[in-house]
């Protein structure tokens, strides 16, 4: 009786899972995985062998049951930190945005700069990811290619790597550098004894978008 009462407290407030919800759970978790972005509900359909408006109906089923949240744009879904399955030990994961190669004169986050959303554990202390483009940060450990993880933020500590946008309107430019401030000027150091210093001088356009707190890297 005891052991039963302490199932029974342990999942309070969380309503079951049916078999063919914790099926379509399973494939956006997959999907997500694979791709590194949520499917689409015609994906999901597809994976599941049914009609984009089916899969529809279990993601809102599952969203009902605090498993997803789901956005208005067709990719958004995000795993609940709480919505472990009894019986799960794999950790909360979270979908962050992916920025590619930044438009001229668009903010960082603007829909032209996305190229989808990325599955990060929770904890993990990253807002979006921003795939690095160029070499100036080879002797940090950061290559041309690969995901840094960014937490956003205003501020940061003389020596934090961090993500930049130096320039206004269409000059504006994000940069992966050092943060190292100064008497009347910001200097954006790389880690690439071939790359020189960016000097910003107070008064012209800078800004932070976020301090790096991790890098990820694939392979072909």
């Amino acid at each position: 009786m005891k052991a039963q009462e302490a199932r029974s407290s342990g999942s309070a407030g969380r309503a079951a899972l049916s078999p063919r919800q914790r099926q379509a759970l399973d494939a956006v978790r997959a999907f997500a995985a694979e791709r590194g972005l949520p499917p689409t509900r015609a994906e999901l359909g597809r994976r599941l062998g049914v009609s984009p408006q089916t899969a529809d109906f279990h993601l809102r089923a599952l969203e009902r049951k605090g498993r997803v949240r789901l956005g208005r744009r067709s990719r958004s879904i995000a795993f609940e930190p709480a919505a472990r399955d009894a019986g799960s030990t794999g950790a909360g994961v979270r979908m962050v945005p992916l920025v590619g190669r930044v438009a001229a004169g668009a903010p960082l986050m603007a829909v032209e700069n996305l190229e989808g959303t990325l599955p990060l554990p929770e904890g993990s202390g990253a807002d979006f990811a921003l795939r690095v483009q160029g070499d100036s940060m080879v002797e940090a450990g950061i290559l041309d290619g690969d995901l840094v993880l960014v937490e956003k933020s205003d501020q940061a500590a003389p020596g934090d790597i961090v993500v930049a946008m130096v320039g206004e309107g269409e000059t504006v430019e994000a940069t992966v550098k050092r943060w190292l401030p100064g008497r009347g000027r910001v200097v954006l150091r790389p880690a690439n004894a071939a790359h020189t210093d960016i000097v910003v001088r107070e008064g012209e356009p800078l800004s932070l978008a976020g301090r790096v707190v991790g890098v990820l890297r694939m392979w072909d």
